[in-house]
């Protein structure tokens, strides 16, 4: 049996991930750190998808909660060289390999399960320490027959500021092990070194303890990690669509997140470089109430972790399709992209 998977559950796969990351202190490769620091290499475990928010970030609508996201995941951080045209520092990681869904059940109690592999790389573009000018995360899940795959680029004007984070504000530690000091309940243990067993609960998941969790997660550090050199993601450009006619297009993605009024005339979008020619445009003007995505944040204040916030704070928003791809923009008074998402 195959799960109803939705291309637009973006969002919510950002926030799994989230979990992931927070759950397990996975921090940023910077070459200016010493080696004797830990970088996590290996990530396995479960997750019982026990919220319908969980359930929905693999595409699995049409099931009822409580399936379990086996997880077999490899991480390593990640440093662009020999960039010539990159005015800043770039660096990030990559989480990758094999997440099999099992005990899956339909809403007429049809038993099914799906098989699928992860690759998500989170870029940081930094022009000076702690303080962040551009993120550009990609995200993959290939499910066989069924898939989805994005892009979001952020950029920070003025720079986002994310300063070193230490495990001993997030936590407490008690007879059990390290605990969250308050918001939904997570357990870090550390049988031996360069092991973590972390015990998590979802957001939402009011009867879960981390005692009865929903997820127990296995992280595996090294020191002797090095980074791997990547070259340079593809730029965004500017495009001039002002010859191309507003379309009526579908804005199904951006309803509930944003609110736009009536189509205004074509003006400017930003793309990949090298992207086929654009079949469809659509600017549309943004309310004056705009508001903040920011997955998990109140679990990550909870521990002290720096949140992920995506302002949709702009001007206008628009959406040009190729044969193949999708794109979305917010700009500012300027013209110039504050956010740009590519759906494929």
């Amino acid at each position: 049996m195959e799960a109803n998977h939705s291309k637009y559950g973006f969002f919510e796969w950002l926030a799994i991930l989230i979990v992931v990351f927070a759950a397990t202190s996975l921090y940023f490769y910077s070459p200016k750190e010493t080696q004797s620091e830990e970088y996590l290499t290996a990530l396995s475990g479960t997750i019982e998808l026990s919220t319908r928010d969980s359930m929905d970030s693999f595409g699995l609508q049409d099931f009822k909660t409580g399936a379990i996201a086996n997880l077999n995941l490899t991480s390593f951080p990640v440093v662009v060289e020999d960039c010539r045209n990159c005015n800043a520092e770039i660096t990030g990681v990559t989480l990758q390999g094999e997440i099999i869904i099992t005990e899956l059940y339909d809403m007429e109690d049809r038993k099914g399960r799906v098989e699928g592999e992860l690759n998500f790389t989170h870029l940081i573009y930094q022009s000076s320490t702690d303080y962040i000018d551009q993120e550009r995360i990609s995200f993959n899940w290939n499910a066989g027959d069924v898939g989805s795959s994005w892009e979001l680029i952020l950029n920070h004007n003025p720079p986002r500021w994310l300063p070193s984070l230490s495990e001993n504000a997030n936590f407490i530690e008690t007879a059990l092990g390290i605990e969250s000091r308050s918001g939904p309940e997570l357990l870090i243990k550390t049988p031996e070194d360069g092991i973590k067993l972390i015990q998590a609960c979802l957001p939402d998941s009011f009867l879960c303890k981390s005692t009865a969790p929903d997820a127990i997660l296995i992280a595996t550090f090294d020191k002797s990690v090095l980074p791997i050199a990547i070259v340079a993601p593809t730029s965004w450009i500017e495009q001039d669509i002002s010859n191309l006619p507003s379309s009526s297009q579908d804005l199904s993605l951006i309803e509930g997140i944003i609110s736009a009024e009536l189509p205004l005339a074509n003006n400017n979008t930003y793309m990949l470089a090298n992207t086929a020619a654009i079949e469809q445009a659509s600017t549309y003007k943004l309310t004056s109430n705009i508001s903040s995505l920011s997955p998990l944040s109140a679990w990550l204040s909870a521990v002290d972790l720096t949140t992920f916030e995506i302002k949709l704070h702009g001007s206008i928003v628009v959406k040009t399709q190729t044969e193949s791809h999708e794109f979305y923009n917010i700009l500012d008074a300027n013209g110039e992209l504050s956010i740009g998402l590519l759906i494929q």
